[in-house]
């Protein structure tokens, strides 16, 4: 299934509640920019107790379309600019133009925070 597929089920009242909060981590497991475990952290340190409060669920999951909204931003415009980079004869991207196609290290929107959360679930 899509992370939009994963969202509805997350947003739909209808379904039991531990059904809501497995598609949130299915979301993270399709996105997962500071990685899965530390993305579940950090939505849980910006949103609250997933696993009980069902506003702090909501709110987790906005948080982490909101990053995934901005990613796609970013997807875009490079795939805009390596067109134009083409039409001008440049094959290959430079090894130093930034891809947001390759492994993603930082969260859209707040990457010092979840940076520091990344750090401290590596540490541990």
């Amino acid at each position: 299934m899509s992370f939009g597929t994963y969202a509805r089920h997350v947003r739909n009242p209808e379904l039991p509640y531990r059904r809501r909060v497995s598609a949130l981590r299915s979301c993270v497991q399709m996105y997962r920019p500071i990685g899965f475990h530390a993305t579940l952290s950090f939505l849980a340190e910006i949103a609250g107790p997933l696993q009980r409060d069902e506003a702090a669920l909501l709110r987790a999951l906005d948080a982490l379309a909101a990053s995934r909204a901005g990613w796609h931003v970013d997807l875009r415009d490079y795939a805009a600019e390596r067109r134009l980079a083409k039409r001008r004869g440049q094959r290959g991207p430079r090894p130093t133009d930034p891809n947001p196609n390759g492994f993603l290290r930082c969260w859209y929107g707040a990457p010092k925070q979840a940076a520091a959360r990344r750090t401290l679930l590596a540490s541990a």
